[in-house]
């Protein structure tokens, strides 16, 4: 009882056991009813920086790598160049669909032409063939290429295997980057068979 007497004397009062307490009445701020000011608000440790440090220059948000709908929309009305078209990249090689007979040889270690075979082309470009071979052909092999077109003279073509894949049924799938065609006694026979 005689807490609840000490508690109805007024608020800020000390009980017996040397507690203090206080009512506070609703919707009033503790700072108003007792007239104090509040505490500043807590910020951490400060460290000190060194007097030669650049001034602190302003944080800026990193902007984003998608463009702003006013520059998406100007991007999406221009009209894309001619490899964009058709879903390639600008500079990747355009690849042709090339239907051929060839013959092809395999050069050895000092560029003669070994066994010949028969393929058939499936497209070329400016700087490469891909042709469809029953024989499996290693990655970096010199290979000599004789195009059979139609009433013409075969054209004779060289390059270096770059890739070779099974494609089922026994058939493989060989590309071939082109390059300067290599001169040899042997070579000129094997154009002349042709």
């Amino acid at each position: 009882m005689a807490d609840s007497r000490d508690m109805g004397e007024g608020s800020g009062q000390q009980s017996r056991q040397g507690d203090r307490f206080a009512w506070i009445d609703p919707g009033v701020s503790v700072w108003d009813q007792w007239g104090a000011t509040p505490p500043p608000p807590k910020v951490g440790p400060r460290t000190a920086e060194p007097s030669n440090a650049p001034p602190a220059t302003e944080h800026r948000p990193r902007q984003t790598a998608d463009p702003a709908p006013d520059v998406a929309q100007d991007q999406a009305s221009e009209p894309k160049s001619g490899t964009e078209a058709i879903g390639g990249t600008e500079g990747a090689p355009t690849f042709h669909q090339f239907d051929a007979e060839l013959d092809v040889a395999e050069l050895d270690d000092r560029l003669r032409p070994a066994t010949t075979w028969s393929a058939r082309a499936t497209s070329v470009n400016r700087s490469s063939l891909t042709f469809r071979s029953r024989r499996m052909c290693y990655a970096k092999k010199l290979l000599m290429v004789a195009v059979h077109l139609i009433d013409d003279t075969p054209a004779i073509l060289a390059g270096r295997v770059t890739a070779c894949d099974y494609e089922g049924e026994g058939l493989y799938a060989v590309s071939m980057e082109l390059m300067p065609r290599p001169t040899s006694e042997e070579i000129r026979q094997w154009i002349a068979q042709r």
